[in-house]
């Protein structure tokens, strides 16, 4: 269960930035959330325009930030600076250390929305490195490689009713999807299918299980034993009617297409 923190937020939070190597500076509007449509397509956790609607263009000539191109894309509206897109990539490789992850989904929320400070120029910010799903499927946790459990310093900023931003010294480092399979789209354009996640909860937590180094190595050498597993992963979620079901198919299709082509 996820509770809401009474403790304020800093007055300025950071995002790391590769190009140029620095920071990118900003407030937070405390109190208040994004409204859009939030949708998991399993690569990527999206809110905003996606890349492939007619409105994109128009939307990065609207904001400043980082580009899914290179990075991570986070969207800044130009006139207000208020966090207005993201598209986050999920990493391939699983954060192994328990206490991290526990000690930040128990962190409690605190609703607010980044605005950023300077607006004339662009950045990166890079991709994260580690993910975690909940033994329950209820929670996506993304963070960088260093990640340390939460404390006194950290920040679980809520904005939107099932995505948070992380923040450690004020310093962004990870980011929490809440409901996973509620937001599962076979491609990020989708509307997600709000019918009961139960059965599919059980089939989601199998596949970080399988689609994760070492065995992506594994399967850059056509491994039998992994590809096995996941034809049987994909044949389950088959016998499951929906578009969840259909949409963590595709997923797993996709992987068998990439490094079992034959």
């Amino acid at each position: 269960m996820t509770t809401t923190s009474d403790r304020q937020p800093p007055e300025i939070i950071e995002f790391p930035t590769s190009q140029p190597e620095g920071k990118a500076l900003a407030s937070i509007d405390v109190g208040n959330a994004l409204d859009s449509v939030l949708t998991w397509s399993i690569q990527t956790l999206n809110l905003g325009p996606t890349r492939s609607s007619p409105k994109y263009d128009q939307h990065l000539r609207d904001t400043v930030g980082s580009s899914y191109d290179w990075s991570d894309e986070l969207r800044f509206d130009h006139r207000t600076g208020r966090l207005a897109s993201f598209i986050l990539k999920t990493p391939e490789t699983e954060l192994t250390d328990l206490a991290v992850a526990t000690s930040w989904l128990a962190l409690p929320r605190a609703a607010g929305v980044p605005v950023l400070q300077d607006r004339d120029h662009g950045f990166h910010v890079d991709s994260l490195d580690l993910r975690y799903l909940s033994d329950d499927a209820g929670a996506l946790l993304v963070v960088e490689g260093t990640m340390l459990p939460a404390d006194g310093n950290s920040l679980r900023l809520a904005i939107g009713p099932d995505a948070d931003l992380l923040f450690q010294h004020g310093r962004y480092v990870g980011w929490v999807l809440l409901h996973p399979a509620s937001h599962l789209v076979a491609s990020p354009g989708d509307v997600p299918d709000r019918t009961d996640d139960s059965q599919i909860n059980n089939l989601l937590r199998e596949y970080p299980s399988l689609v994760v180094d070492p065995n992506i190595a594994k399967m850059s050498n056509e491994d039998q034993e992994v590809k096995v597993a996941l034809e049987s992963l994909s044949r389950r979620a088959r016998q499951i009617r929906g578009p969840k079901a259909g949409a963590l198919g595709h997923a797993i299709e996709r992987v068998l297409e990439a490094f079992y082509p034959g």
